[in-house]
């Protein structure tokens, strides 16, 4: 039976049906609104509960005494289990194709992007100086690369938001990476396919060995010699991958390709189309979006979601219109790292994606409705609880004083 009882009649063993926030609404001072954290229907287990129901200021509540203890004398349940047990929620079933949970892989992710990268950077240096590159080792740093892809590839790719600011073109080969195998795996490829893709695009800048150091790392914009020069670096790259062992030509394509676009606008050979194989192009993609994502001396980063926008708008001018499709697709409506607006005026940074509904992805809120930053972001699943919330803008975070970088780390844990 359900009735409404006085706030003083609350007690721990009672099941509270109403929903405890749309119950306060206008009954409560603005200043501490923010205490109401109570959902709907819940078992009230603690005191501590009942003590935040009445600073909130309320006067009366809804009970279902089916589902907990009634109020002495109500005639409701009389017999009231010794020990009460909140009902355990529910576990939500992962997307199609991911083996484990993304809270879960985003720890590991971490692990294997730092083992990568190093394995890289031994790779890199070696060549640099005029020495065998270790193919065993790369071999080992794709396998275990396309591995986690294949666990959770949500997690991997979230991982290329947060950015290094040191070591540059190592990162950026390892998010390339990332970025391909993502699209690679939401298209159904074998690990096969992923494992040679891998290989590939964790070496298309291999050539950047070959450019001169202080063209490589000079910090402003370059000088039309010194352009001339880096874009040599494809060219470069396609030579030291002739002399590996094992090298397919689709790595050598998307070596050399990675920097040509459909119009012929892109070098080294000014190629069109057909001309262009298809792993090269989807590497071209994958470059310029984190090209774009990523902060420089010269240039701020590019927020993910225009990024994408940018992308997207040079559908079949610089990029197949089928791979731009899946690639957005992979990343989702609002990539982890979007800076975004609620419609109850919360901002929140998108930490985990949902491939299920793209509109409903975790977020972490860092901003209240009252325009109060938090510390650390509370993170709330769109999809799970809060119906009531949706996103309804894409924020550019360099118009906040807000480092998004530290703040996705914080929420992801």
């Amino acid at each position: 039976m359900k009735k409404k009882i006085d706030i003083d009649q609350l007690k721990v063993g009672i099941y509270m049906e109403a929903d405890v926030r749309d119950a306060a609404k206008g009954a409560v001072p603005s200043s501490s609104r923010n205490v109401l954290l109570l959902g709907k229907g819940m078992l009230i287990i603690s005191a501590n509960q009942i003590r935040r129901l009445k600073e909130a200021g309320l006067n009366e509540v809804t009970i279902d005494t089916t589902k907990g203890d009634d109020v002495e004398g109500g005639g409701g349940r009389v017999e009231a289990p010794a020990v009460i047990i909140p009902q355990e929620r529910r576990k939500k079933a992962l997307p199609k194709g991911r083996e484990v949970p993304y809270k879960d892989k985003i720890k590991v992710a971490r692990k294997t992007k730092a083992a990568v990268t190093g394995a890289l950077k031994n790779v890199t240096k070696s060549v640099a100086m005029g020495g065998s590159m270790d193919s065993e080792l790369l071999g080992k740093a794709g396998k275990l690369l396309t591995q986690s892809i294949f666990r959770n590839v949500d997690a991997m790719v979230g991982l290329t938001r947060i950015k290094e600011h040191d070591a540059y073109t190592a990162t950026h080969c390892i998010n390339v990476s990332v970025l391909v195998l993502a699209v690679a795996h939401t298209e159904g490829a074998d690990q096969e396919t992923c494992e040679m893709l891998a290989k590939a695009t964790l070496l298309h800048d291999i050539g950047k060995t070959k450019v001169p150091l202080e063209i490589l790392n000079k910090p402003g914009r370059f000088e039309p010699h010194e352009l001339a020069e880096m874009r040599k670096h494809t060219q470069y790259s396609e030579e030291i991958l002739r002399d590996m062992p094992g090298v397919t030509d689709e790595i050598l394509f998307i070596a050399s390709q990675h920097h040509e676009m459909l119009d012929g606008s892109g070098y080294p050979n000014k190629l069109k189309g057909e001309e262009i194989a298809r792993y090269g192009n989807l590497t071209a993609i994958a470059d310029v979006y984190d090209a774009l994502t990523s902060a420089r001396v010269y240039k701020p980063a590019l927020p993910p979601y225009y990024a994408l926008g940018r992308i997207y708008g040079n559908k079949e001018k610089e990029f197949r219109s089928d791979l731009v499709d899946l690639f957005v697709k992979s990343l989702g409506l609002f990539p982890v790292g979007s800076l975004v607006e609620l419609n109850t005026e919360e901002i929140g940074i998108v930490t985990e994606p949902n491939p299920e509904s793209p509109r409903k992805p975790k977020i972490g809120i860092m901003m209240t409705r009252y325009k109060k930053w938090r510390q650390v972001p509370l993170v709330i699943d769109l999809e799970e609880g809060n119906e009531d919330r949706r996103i309804v803008k894409v924020l550019d975070p360099t118009k906040f004083e807000i480092d998004i970088d530290r703040m996705l780390k914080a929420a992801t844990g």
